[in-house]
């Protein structure tokens, strides 16, 4: 007689990071109620998973299952990809340095942005 396999753990999340090597990392949040106050708090859990084909990239909403132990921080691993995220078409400069959360964008508004007037004042 073979046992029926109960379903696996199954949670939705963002991916917040694709940078290694077949295996992203998953941010679940939940609303928990604190104990105490009653007031709800927005908690959040990082899970690394398990990516094969490297389709899940940041900013995607992925569905995450419990598997077997892949390596020493790794449990999970990749569904699917429920949603991918959201891109920006960027123009010019100015467009770059507004879009926020990229290196690049940092580095072109520092460029972009002139001296706050020190070479006015030595001029005078």
């Amino acid at each position: 007689m073979a046992r029926e396999r109960s379903p696996r753990r199954t949670v939705v999340g963002d991916v917040v990071s694709d940078k290694m090597a077949k295996t992203i990392t998953v941010q679940v949040s939940g609303k928990v109620r604190h104990p105490k106050y009653g007031k709800y708090i927005v908690r959040h859990v990082r899970y690394k998973a398990h990516d094969e084909r490297g389709e899940a990239k940041r900013g995607d909403t992925v569905e995450i299952a419990f598997a077997r132990r892949l390596s020493k921080t790794k449990f999970w691993r990749l569904v699917r990809v429920v949603s991918k995220a959201r891109v920006e078409a960027v123009t010019g400069e100015a467009e770059v340095a507004s879009v926020a959360g990229t290196p690049a964008a940092a580095a072109a508004a520092a460029a972009a942005a002139p001296s706050a007037g020190r070479g006015e004042e030595a001029s005078s």
